[in-house]
């Protein structure tokens, strides 16, 4: 049976067998902050004999082959693979770390674990240090090391000021750090990197710089980003295992195989048709994290902006046709019928759609989105097609743009809608209405 290490205890591994470490933590991204482990191969003085002795991302292989860096299997995020027979006979001590990029610290990881398994994948121990309170960026997690001959593992947890960077130079690498857009230079997988080790870790979501930054929602625990913000932005949604996110049927770009999809009527056949009526799909997209972990990649149909509203209990937003992108899996999206008089005037039919629940929601829009944030008095008219999402609790009044007939007709301004504050109010700077008119009239016929 696994044995659950206390800080600074320890047990011996088995001598010159091969054994595997993975090292989990929850959530993904701590705080909005990427994770991952590295290894140190110390000699005397607890020093690495040269750069090659740095195990991570850029260098996942040793010198001397004998330590390994790799994705892990559910739940470890990575593991480290160690050959203990191989290792030159001067290396004293395997240092098992974890670090954060950012400004953040392990404070906000739920969870960090980390288990050694043998050959046989038997699980022979599991340490998991405690986080509350704690202020730094680094971890030493644990400790492989050698006394009289046999190898041992030693539970530290020990917290270190700074980052990656001044974790590596403490334990004698040579580093450069670059800027996190610049991919970093090739490496082989054979030999030791030439010069200082590089820590310039290239974007996890692709080659090109996306101008985004990784957030955490405390509605929904969920990590997310918005990449190429602006007219043709991408969503990107972590979900640990277990975990759904639901989005219009259209929606998914892009999902790692862990995801599976499903097409479910949210709210049953009235919903379903009221989803319908308001210009959505019938069926929504339920994208869940079945087989561990993974990220979902979504985009609107049109060009335009991608919106983020945090959802807090009690919260609820009433949405414009075309507008819902993705919600997740806490939050309740229903239809509501508007009365004749609205559903007739504002030309964007009698359903359209509310969002209730503690969670997140994402909207699409036709051109950027701007947000208005009425105080208890202010008013605010907007063009009804100009509309994206609104508070529930915000009163509002159709009316024509401007009185009498002619006048409205004449001023291009017809159907305007007059909000009551307080609340908030998202509109988005284009309307496709007015596009498709202005391209019809470069249309033959």
């Amino acid at each position: 049976m696994a044995r659950s290490l206390q800080p600074g205890a320890n047990l011996p591994l088995p001598s010159g067998a091969e054994i595997r470490i993975g090292v989990a933590w929850e959530p993904e991204r701590p705080g909005g902050h990427e994770a991952d482990a590295s290894a140190f191969i110390l000699r005397k003085g607890d020093r690495v004999g040269g750069d090659a002795d740095f195990v991570f991302y850029n260098n996942p292989r040793s010198a001397c082959g004998s330590l390994t860096l790799s994705q892990g299997a559910e739940p470890e995020r990575q593991a480290f693979h160690i050959r203990l027979g191989d290792l030159p006979g001067d290396v004293a001590k395997i240092a098992i770390c974890l670090t954060l990029h950012g400004q953040g610290s392990f404070a906000q990881a739920r969870r960090i674990e980390i288990r050694v398994f043998d050959a046989a994948r038997t699980e022979l121990m599991s340490f998991s240090p405690p986080t509350a309170g704690m202020s730094e960026a680094a971890l030493i997690l644990g400790e492989v090391y050698r006394r009289n001959d046999q190898w041992k593992f030693r539970a530290v947890g020990q917290g270190f000021a700074g980052g990656l960077g001044p974790l590596a130079t403490h334990f004698g690498v040579d580093i450069r750090e670059e800027a996190s857009t610049a991919p970093p230079p090739p490496v082989s997988r054979a030999a030791a990197p030439a010069g200082p080790v590089s820590i310039g870790k290239a974007p996890a979501t692709g080659v090109l710089p996306t101008g985004s930054i990784v957030r955490h929602s405390t509605a929904a625990d969920l990590d997310y980003e918005i990449l190429y913000p602006g007219a043709y932005a991408l969503a990107r949604v972590d979900l640990p295992r277990g975990r759904r996110l639901k989005a219009q049927s259209d929606a998914m770009v892009a999902m790692t195989p862990t995801i599976e999809v499903e097409g479910k009527m949210e709210g049953g056949l009235l919903g379903g048709l009221g989803r319908l009526m308001s210009g959505e799909s019938f069926f929504l997209q339920t994208l869940t994290a079945a087989r561990g972990s993974g990220s979902v990649f979504f985009a609107p149909a049109s060009p335009g902006e991608v919106a983020v509203l945090e959802l807090q209990a009690g919260d609820g937003y009433v949405i414009q046709k075309d507008g819902f992108l993705a919600c997740s899996e806490e939050v309740q999206i229903s239809t509501q019928v508007q009365n004749i008089a609205q559903g007739f005037f504002s030309q964007e039919g009698f359903f359209i759609l509310k969002a209730e629940g503690r969670g997140l929601v994402f909207l699409e829009s036709y051109g950027a989105i701007h947000e208005f944030d009425l105080q208890p008095g202010q008013q605010k008219i907007v063009d009804n097609g100009h509309l994206v999402a609104w508070s529930q609790s915000m009163r509002y009044e159709l009316e024509m743009g401007n009185p009498g007939l002619i006048a409205s007709f004449t001023s291009g301004e017809k159907i305007v809608c007059r909000f009551f504050g307080p609340g908030r109010l998202l509109v988005q700077t284009r309307q496709p209405r007015q596009f498709g008119l202005w391209l019809s009239r470069f249309l033959p016929g």
